[in-house]
């Protein structure tokens, strides 16, 4: 204590405190008080650990009367004596500036009702969906959604329930289905070793040999978990599944098909559920961000497998079967992409790249034939990218507007998008302090932006690429003006948007990459149908017309007939200009890395990186 008194932090005896040593001692005790509740506090949100911090500091602040008493008691004039005055003008003070800030927030909460109400005229004007129902529409029968059948069915089960706080809410309980369904369809993958004294060519396809070699070993170097029927707990095992081990002496092609029969049952299965024209699933649109989507990595784990059997088929000489799994591939695909999600979008742009992947196979061994051709070139023509980039966009916008309502309803914690700013400490800003008409303001900002895009995806032609040369979406500028949010100055409005865009910049440049490669397929088949008609490939694309296709076929990237070459050893090259609209002269990277033209890829393995 003494020494206290003499450091002058506490008052010596028969001295009253001085105010500002007494604020002194006041704002340090309560800083250091605050810190350690920050710190210590196991609160998950960081609004709610500040406000307890402060709250429990207030004894800190209230240290200096307690330790004046002394000197009242020795006749030093009492605390509201001297500071009365200046109390009770502080006083008036803090209630003029709660009721301003009252007042600010009043007005700021009828701006963001009105800015709202704008966007949402705006929207009903231009008669875009307003919730999930009207963008879905109308339940799918039963016997015609994918998603019904006995194969799919029940994945995205839940049950309702409450949460913590009491609050309704729904459960998911499709964990053992998806477990079951991952052990159905799971099938040894071969990663290429690429190390520096062991570097694999690059193929598009499978490695059929190291396939071959893994499966007649009968087990994986991988251990997974699987549930026994009949066994509620789960087990450890590296096995292979339970998969016919092929014999010792079986070409790599047949090894790898003598295993999928152990898969025949499953695969069949997918491709008469792929055969429905639909898919809709229960998807839990209400919950926001926290939709669970696992049906996506189900349908990319089908697509691999059905390419890796249909790899096998080519080699093997199974030239119909392997066209069935490619048609599968291109209907899994379309089905994918009927849920209103960039994701699902993403994993419906995936999967065709990997049945482009599968009809590659057959063209670089020249294995299809003239009908098979034909067929190809009329199921590519079909695939459609625009209808449902469009969708998934419209999904976009709705499910940011769900997730602000949910941020302003306290039923998600601002902090989970903040989250993405984290730096790996687990701590974010603490958006939690985001004052619920800002909240309002992001999201009509955020559906304004994104009924923006959705509008210059309309307007751009359907049979050129979104970012084609001379495009809507080019001449708007429309990736600087919207995706491109580094260098604008902070707004309180648009902060949860900027920090979602980026992540958006480059979805149409998939949809782009994904119509190019189209193109370049059906020109290939023709391209096919030529040699097997002549004997060898034509000089130019004008010889193919109009026999094997009814006319040149365009470059989606600038409108030009697609640049092709008859090379010396009696290949070809056929390539698009790419996104940077310049002629490469069919060159694909760069060396600095940068995606040049789009070519289509050699049927010999080679190091470089190729269109997929």
């Amino acid at each position: 204590m003494k020494t206290l008194q003499r450091l002058r932090l506490l008052p010596a005896d028969g001295i009253r405190f001085g105010f500002w040593r007494s604020l002194l001692v006041s704002l340090l005790t309560g800083l250091v008080l605050s810190s350690v509740v920050i710190l210590v506090s196991e609160e998950d949100s960081f609004s709610t650990r500040l406000g307890l911090g402060f709250a429990l500091s207030l004894p800190g602040w209230l240290a200096p009367l307690v330790w004046n008493r002394r000197a009242v008691a020795l006749g030093a004039p009492g605390f509201w004596t001297v500071w009365g005055r200046f109390l009770q003008r502080l006083g008036l003070a803090a209630v003029a500036l709660v009721a301003l800030i009252c007042l600010a927030f009043a007005i700021e909460g009828i701006r963001a009702a009105w800015a709202w109400q704008e966007v949402e005229a705006h929207l009903k004007q231009r008669r875009e969906p307003l919730t999930f129902e009207e963008l879905v529409g109308p339940r799918v029968p039963d016997a015609q959604n994918f998603a019904r059948h006995p194969l799919i069915d029940g994945l995205l089960s839940h049950t309702a329930t409450n949460d913590a706080k009491g609050r309704p809410t729904f459960q998911w309980t499709g964990q053992r289905k998806i477990a079951e369904l991952q052990e159905a369809l799971r099938f040894p993958v071969v990663i290429p070793d690429e190390s520096k004294n062991n570097k694999r060519l690059r193929r598009t396809g499978p490695d059929l040999e190291a396939l071959a070699s893994l499966l007649k070993t009968g087990t994986h170097r991988e251990k997974r978990t699987v549930y026994d029927p009949g066994r509620a707990e789960p087990r450890e095992t590296n096995d292979l599944v339970h998969l016919p081990i092929p014999p010792a002496g079986l070409p790599a092609a047949q090894a790898v098909l003598y295993a999928f029969e152990g898969r025949r049952e499953i695969l069949n299965q997918v491709t008469e559920a792929a055969r429905r024209p639909r898919a809709q699933y229960d998807l839990r649109y209400a919950d926001g961000p926290n939709a669970l989507l696992p049906h996506l990595a189900i349908h990319k784990s089908m697509a691999v497998k059905l390419r890796t059997r249909s790899a096998a088929r080519v080699a093997a000489g199974d030239t119909a079967g392997a066209a069935e799994d490619i048609d599968t591939l291109l209907r899994l695909a379309e089905l994918t992409g009927e849920d209103p999600t960039l994701i699902g979008y993403l994993v419906r742009v995936a999967i065709q790249s990997i049945a482009f992947s599968a009809f590659w196979d057959g063209t670089a061994q020249h294995a299809w034939s003239d009908a098979q051709l034909a067929a190809f070139q009329q199921r590519f023509e079909g695939l459609k990218q625009r209808d449902s980039l469009v969708k998934a966009f419209r999904g976009e916008r709705l499910f940011g507007k769900t997730t602000f309502e949910l941020m302003r309803e306290g039923r998600l914690d601002p902090d989970t998008l903040g989250a993405m700013e984290d730096d790996g400490s687990g701590q974010s800003f603490g958006w939690g302090l985001v004052p619920r008409a800002w909240l309002l303001q992001n999201q009509a900002y955020h559906s304004k932006v994104l009924d923006q895009v959705v509008g210059a995806l309309q307007r751009c032609d359907p049979e050129r690429g979104i970012a084609a040369k001379g495009s809507i979406w080019e001449t708007e500028r429309v990736e600087q003006t919207v995706f491109n949010t580094a260098d604008r100055r902070f707004h309180p409005y648009r902060i949860f948007t900027h920090l979602l865009l980026p992540g958006l910049a480059k979805v149409h440049a998939k949809a782009d990459r994904s119509l190019t490669t189209s193109r370049l397929a059906i020109t290939v088949a023709g391209l096919e149908r030529h040699r097997l008609a002549t004997g060898s490939y034509p000089k130019s694309l004008d010889d193919l017309v109009p026999r094997w296709v009814p006319a040149v076929p365009l470059d989606p990237m600038d409108g030009q007939p697609l640049r092709y070459r008859l090379n010396a050893d009696g290949t070809f090259t056929l390539y698009s200009v790419g996104t940077n609209h310049a002629d490469d002269n069919g060159v694909f990277e760069s060396q600095q890395g940068q995606d040049l033209d789009w070519v289509w890829p050699p049927s010999h393995p080679t190091e470089e990186r190729r269109l997929f």
